[in-house]
């Protein structure tokens, strides 16, 4: 069986997570007034629910239990790589005015 069908709030909160980077890209390159601020707390949204939800599901597998784990591991690097990204684009990025 899917495990996202075992735990669809967890799956819920992962598409949250995406969500919120998606807005953090988009205040971003939009640089609206107060973004580094939103930006930050949209980011530490998408880490809470995709890193959290991701160490929430290991925790409570009781098969598989060194698979879920290594996903966890992987969707922390792969959260910390996107947040270090837009930081970079942040920092260094091109401005856009529109």
């Amino acid at each position: 069986m899917d495990p996202r069908r075992t735990y669809p709030r967890l799956a819920i909160a992962a598409f949250a997570g995406n969500l919120a980077f998606v807005a953090a890209w988009v205040v971003l390159i939009t640089r609206t007034s107060g973004w580094p601020l939103i930006g930050g707390v949209l980011l530490a949204v998408f880490a809470g629910l995709r890193v959290g939800g991701m160490w929430l599901y290991a925790s409570r597998q009781t098969e598989n239990v060194e698979r879920a784990r290594r996903a966890a591991i992987f969707t922390t690097f792969l959260t910390l790589a996107g947040i270090g990204l837009w930081v970079f684009a942040a920092l260094r990025g091109p401005r856009i005015s529109l």
